[in-house]
């Protein structure tokens, strides 16, 4: 998926050129990650994305746990990089941290604990990133599509009984402009 790949490599690209975007003040940032070329400040230390760690087999057990196969293009973006953020064009989007995890700790917690499972992941609804801080972007792995290309939705994390389409798939998301967040929730705001 050179596409996704593009992406995300011209946003980390231009993401470096703005140095702050670049620390994070994790305590426990992998070694591999720490850009010392970026100067500390207090605790926050610069960063550098790297090479996914994730395999097919790792994210095979991400799915048995959660019990519903990854959209093909999602797989391939875990298996791409790790990082601490990336800003895509739509800045209403907030990726979760990717950080090297082989047990995906992480993605579980996502998952599992911050909303009761019976909301979002017992309803085909897998959490993946934020929208703004109104509430959750996930996939409806409802709406079977080829390679699971699933829609997106947005759900507040207020009430998380309805949900809107956000986008079509996962590559509308990421190349989607910045305007496209401001637009969504004016439409919202008409309903």
């Amino acid at each position: 998926m050179k596409w996704l790949e593009k992406i995300v490599d011209e946003t980390l690209d231009k993401m470096a050129k703005e140095k702050v975007l670049m620390k994070n003040p994790d305590p426990h940032m992998p070694e591999e990650m720490i850009d010392s070329s970026i100067p500390s400040n207090n605790d926050w230390k610069g960063w550098k994305p790297i090479s996914s760690l994730f395999n097919d087999s790792d994210l095979n057990k991400l799915e048995k746990a959660i019990g519903i196969e990854l959209p093909k293009s999602y797989r391939h973006f875990l298996m791409y990089k790790h990082f601490y953020e990336l800003d895509i064009p739509d800045y209403a989007v907030n990726f979760h941290t990717n950080l090297p995890d082989r047990d995906f700790e992480g993605f579980k917690e996502l998952l599992f604990e911050y909303y009761e499972p019976e909301f979002l992941i017992d309803k085909g609804f897998i959490y993946f990133a934020d929208f703004q801080d109104y509430g959750l972007l996930c996939f409806d792995s409802n709406v079977k599509r080829e390679n699971n290309e699933y829609p997106i939705v947005y759900i507040d994390h207020e009430e998380l009984t309805t949900n809107n389409l956000y986008a079509d798939n996962f590559k509308e998301l990421l190349t989607a402009d910045g305007e496209k967040g401001n637009r969504f929730i004016m439409e919202l705001n008409e309903l």
